[in-house]
């Protein structure tokens, strides 16, 4: 929401909902979830997915920790709106794991394995 200078001057509390590190975050989430959805739809024209799956999973723990530390570092500073965006947006993220994680059959994974020795 794009606001002129009048209106926030009139809205005090303002400052607390626009703090553009949290939407930062909150567009990181966005794309993270994006390139899990884009894998689990088209798994199979990705050379390795397996692989793809554990690149994401690793940017996965890697916001996890950003936003822990973002929370701790802003704690009161972090209006509940902006906690609840940030929030939505990790449970969204949550949710998408299960479609990975039933892309995953066991065999694949033993069958590259195999190749590799």
């Amino acid at each position: 929401m794009l606001l002129d200078s009048d209106t926030r001057e009139g809205d005090r509390n303002l400052d607390s909902y626009t703090d553009e590190e949290g939407l930062l975050k909150d567009i990181q989430l966005s794309e993270l979830a994006l390139k899990i959805s884009k894998l689990t739809f088209s798994w199979n024209n990705y050379l390795d997915p397996v692989k793809e799956a554990h690149r994401l999973m690793n940017m996965v723990r890697k916001f996890s920790i950003d936003i822990s530390e973002y929370e701790q570092r802003m704690g009161s500073k972090l209006s509940e709106y902006q906690r609840n965006i940030i929030y939505n947006s990790m449970e969204d993220l949550e949710k998408l794991i299960p479609y990975m994680k039933n892309k995953i059959k066991p065999y694949e994974s033993l069958q590259k394995t195999d190749q590799i020795y």
